[in-house]
């Protein structure tokens, strides 16, 4: 499919994989009945879970630090990971923790405690994709510590966060009772304003209006809305068929019975507490060590004896000399304490419950934290109240900051792959306004790889001159947000050590306390770039393109109009990665309008990116509306975040403007799961206008809806917005946007090839289509009803598409979809979508011609996929077996339903329908495979470019199978 690329000769060893064609009906109720392939392997982790945890109950660890995964900057989470060598642990769990964690590698698969300060999204907008991708890799259970009423954050997600092989519960934080493990001990200090931490919400529980001016019977038939969006069921092409109504309605006591449900649990929320909850953590005692040499020095013999001077205990050697354990050991560790909390607002802090604490005559020195983590936020920081209780700890407790005055998103991977992109356009392909991360220049980078002194030169100079411009591009901008300086110590703090927080940075507790900010991401231009240009022909292929931009930007230099544009911020599916985000796109419609297709996890992140800490209110304050194209959480589970950083956006303004709700267009059932956070834990009705996509269909023409549909119109500044029903899940629904005469945007959502959608977006200037999986794999694409690269094309052509851009790529692709020869011949109008692209209408005539480098500059993952692709073709010609066993362990099997090609999955096995992915993207393939191939060569094929979270959460997860099984099926965002 690629074409010819000799570029890298790899040994690849093939599975050996057995096939059953017989029946395959009896064959899937057979595989249902049989227990669950994963069971055993999680069992007899669990076991050997307990069989650790009780050898060392005995014993403290013996090495402890704290790490940063987020700093709490704008756009990055705020989360803190407690690693030990026995157990490990998160305190907070902000949105996009996932991603951060899968780039830098840090394991969270022995995770079994996280503890959430205070109940906001900051603190807990990564934990239902995090629980989910805990949960496929088998972690059994996680307890939640934190504020009353935490859990119900997953029954409010439960149609779109499906937790059935994991339990998830809460511990009971009480002052009086503290939490212990043998590890650590943790006590609670539970705050709240004016220190009673039972003082209800002071705004009277007044009965709060409507999501917006919708009759009661229409506002009835949403937040009643029971469906099960992760559901198994046989693919369809008949999109009225699924997403039709039910035939039978339910009855009056039916409907009254969940009327009063839902009342009463509103009613309860209400009555509920608020407040924050701190942590007093003190890592559990270890015995010092001895000091063989002196043992024998002092004349101990090896017995009993060392054990006794080990544990403490003074002995008396047969010659009667006594020996002091103090003389052959190191001292103890009575164990480090680290403080972890969050002051709201200065009411909330109560220095009585840490006065045990403070560096004073009356408290011993062990009592003194090494370490205090800060959450609260800067207005209280900076408080002089608040620094003269940090003051009280002495000179010898550090402080780490983790809160929004920090600076950095903590990720490289973003901005190596940007770098690479820059190289072809720099004006589709901007650098980042991210400018947290530092850049290292080297003044003697290392020489490309060539034998020939002309291009060793050549490349040489231009390398350089790039990567020069690249760096002043970076060092020059228009400052960088300095949020990290926000934290030195002003004159009342000067004695005192305060670390900002970012990504990677380290705090010792156990052997010795030490900070270490060695790990701390930084870019290496030069490396990214010369990784580029050593690429064989992609210097000449990259001077070819240029070429042609330049011409054909020349030759349309006068109908050049910079609106409408088009930003694409996430262009994978299912789980983010740290090359491919989940769905999320920018339209801007003119300078001063602009929405959202889709908000998936991290999508405000990436608009920190993107458009820099400065510049991001700016858009924000220009956003009219978010369109949802349906209820996965892929693609909505960062709209919380994006219509909070909106609100403080407008509060930036020094004028006291009302802030204008933005129009939330999304299938109405949206409106369970953001009732219920808004009663639950933080407001958000105010901000938006929810518009069901249902009152946008071709078919709807009541008048109300047609004078509201004209309101949201002349806000946003286009001409007409009309939905339709697509083939993925209940209530899904692709879009079309007439922004002008001139221009057309229709964007699919996730679908199959739908006739629905070729009739709203006839004749459109662009559409974008997801192309979740390449065309050899269109079996499984329309089990899991989404489409190939082929199908989204032919889907273009039918509709009459001026131009294609292909999107949500399955995150096997996570540099680049695999795509058929003859697209590659033949091919004039379709472009594949990148994060941080950008495309005006004279851009998009560009996007077809930009393949050819893209494969030099990314030849190593086209080679993998070209790999893969034979291997399957190898096992399609292997011979059936004539039937299927009888005895013996489904270990010894991957058992794969025929049909066409032989990739086909299906979602009827029960696994599968325990698992409920928010793609539902499982399949019996994989979820067998995955039990079977934990005894294979970790050597075998491998994705190296499939990049995810839950590819390095396990160690044991390097075969192709297992790794293919998560991240492609794993929906959680």
């Amino acid at each position: 499919m690629y074409g010819k690329l000799s570029l890298f000769s790899r040994v690849v060893r093939i599975h050996s994989v057995r096939y059953y064609k017989k029946d395959t009906k009896k064959l899937l109720e057979f595989l249902a009945s049989m227990p669950k392939p994963n069971s055993d392997r999680i069992a007899e982790a669990q076991r050997q879970r307990q069989t650790i945890s009780k050898k060392s109950e005995k014993y403290g660890p013996s090495t402890v630090y704290l790490q940063v995964l987020g700093s709490g900057a704008r756009g990055a989470p705020n989360t803190l990971y407690l690693f030990t060598d026995q157990k490990r642990y998160l305190f907070n769990c902000g949105e996009g923790t996932q991603r951060l964690a899968h780039e830098h590698k840090v394991k969270l698969s022995r995770l079994d405690h996280i503890f959430i300060t205070n109940k906001t999204w900051r603190n807990i907008g990564g934990l239902p994709g995090l629980s989910l991708t805990l949960q496929d890799v088998g972690v059994p259970n996680i307890t939640l510590h934190g504020p009353e009423g935490l859990d119900e954050l997953y029954n409010a997600t439960k149609r779109f966060v499906i937790m059935k092989e994991m339990s998830v519960k809460m511990a009971k934080c009480s002052s009086s009772e503290d939490f212990k493990d043998n590890v650590m001990t943790v006590k609670y200090v539970l705050m709240g304003p004016k220190g009673n931490i039972f003082q209800t919400d002071p705004k009277p529980a007044a009965k709060k209006p409507k999501l917006d001016d919708k009759t009661a019977a229409e506002f009835e038939e949403f937040i009643h809305d029971d469906t099960d969006y992760y559901r198994s069921r046989q693919a369809t092409a008949n999109s009225k068929n699924m997403n039709a109504k039910p035939k039978t309605k339910p009855h009056n006591n039916e409907k009254d019975y969940y009327k009063k449900k839902t009342e009463k649990v509103l009613e309860d929320l209400q009555k509920q507490h608020y407040s924050t909850v701190a942590y007093i953590c003190t890592i559990k005692k270890r015995l010092g060590t001895l000091d063989l040499e002196k043992c024998v020095e002092f004349g101990v013999k090896p017995g009993p004896m060392l054990g006794q001077l080990k544990s403490g205990h003074d002995v008396v050697l047969p010659d009667g000399r006594l020996v002091l354990s103090k003389d052959v050991k190191t001292p103890d560790d009575p164990g480090p304490v680290f403080i972890v909390l969050e002051v709201p607002e200065l009411s909330y802090l109560n220095e009585s419950e840490f006065a045990a604490h403070f560096d004073s005559d009356k408290n011993p020195p062990e009592n003194v934290p090494a370490l205090v983590v800060h959450y609260t936020p800067p207005h209280v920081l900076q408080h002089p109240k608040y620094r003269a209780f940090m003051a009280k700890f002495g000179t010898s407790t550090r402080h780490l900051i983790l809160n929004s005055q920090n600076s950095c998103l903590g990720s490289e991977a973003v901005h190596r792959t940007q770098h690479k992109l820059h190289l072809l356009d720099a004006d589709m392909f901007p650098m980042l306004r991210d400018l947290s991360v530092p850049a290292l220049w080297n003044p003697s980078p290392s020489l490309p790889q060539t034998d020939s002194p002309i291009r060793l030169k050549g490349l040489e100079e231009l390398k350089n001159k790039i990567a020069a411009a690249q760096f002043q591009n970076l060092i020059s901008a228009e400052g960088s947000c300095g949020g990290d300086a926000g934290v030195c110590a002003a004159d009342s703090l000067a004695k005192l050590e305060l670390i900002a927080g970012r990504t990677l940075t380290m705090f010792h507790l156990r052997p010795k306390k030490l900070l270490d900010r060695s790990a701390e991401p930084k870019l290496h231009i030069q490396d990214y770039l010369q990784e580029t240009m050593n690429a064989d022909g992609f210097v000449e292929s990259l001077e070819k393109f240029r070429s042609l931009v330049d011409s054909m930007r020349y030759a349309n230099s006068g109908a050049q109009k910079e609106y409408p544009k088009v930003v694409f911020l996430g262009t994978g599916s299912c789980i983010p990665s740290k090359t491919r985000n989940t769905s999320a796109i920018v339209v801007h419609v003119d300078e001063t309008r602009s929405m959202l297709l889709d908000c998936g996890e991290g999508t405000f992140g990436q608009l920190v990116r993107f458009y820099g800490p400065k510049r991001v209110n700016t858009f924000l304050r220009s956003l009219r509306a978010i369109y949802v194209s349906h209820l996965h959480a892929d693609h909505h589970i960062g709209l919380i975040g994006v219509l909070q950083a909106r609100r403080q956006a407008f509060e930036e303004l020094e004028e006291q403007t009302p802030i204008t709700p933005l129009y939330l267009l999304a299938p109405g059932q949206i409106v369970t799961w953001l009732s219920i956070y808004d009663h639950q834990f933080e407001p958000i009705r105010e901000e938006f206008t929810l518009i069901p996509n249902q009152s946008l269909l071709e078919s709807n023409t009541e008048s109300s809806n047609a004078e509201l549909t004209s309101a949201v119109l002349a806000s946003i500044g286009v001409q007409e917005i009309r939905t339709c029903l697509v083939s993925h899940c209940p209530n899904a629904f692709g879009v079309a946007i007439q922004v002008d005469l001139n221009y057309k945007l229709t964007y699919s959502g996730d679908t199959i090839p739908c006739e629905e959608l070729v009739k709203i977006g006839k004749d459109s200037t662009l559409l974008i289509h997801e192309a979740t999986m390449e065309d050899e794999l269109a079996d499984e694409a329309r089990t899991k009803m989404h489409s190939t690269t082929s199908q989204a094309i032919a889907i273009g052509k039918q509709m009459g598409a001026k131009y294609t851009v292909l999107t949500h790529f399955s995150q096997r692709y996570a540099r680049l979809p695999r795509l058929n020869s003859h697209i590659l011949n033949d091919n004039n109008s379709v472009g594949i979508s990148f994060d941080n692209m950008q495309i005006t209408t004279s851009d998009l005539e560009l996007l077809p011609h930009m393949y050819a480098p893209l494969q030099l500059m990314f030849a190593e993952h086209c080679v993998e996929l070209e790999l893969k692709a034979q291997n399957r073709a190898r096992q399609k010609k292997r011979p059936i077996s004539p039937s299927m066993p009888t005895s013996g362990s489904i270990r010894n099997y991957s058992t794969h339903t025929q049909t066409t090609d032989n990739e086909t999955t299906t979602d009827t096995n029960k696994t599968i329908e325990n698992r409920m992915t928010a793609d539902n993207d499982m399949t019996i393939d994989n979820v067998i495979t995955t039990d079977i191939n934990m005894s294979t060569d970790s050597n075998d094929i491998t994705d190296s470019s499939n990049d995810t979270l839950t590819d390095k959460i396990f160690a044991t997860d390097s075969n192709e199978n297992h790794r293919k099984n998560i991240t492609d099926n794993n929906c959680v965002s």
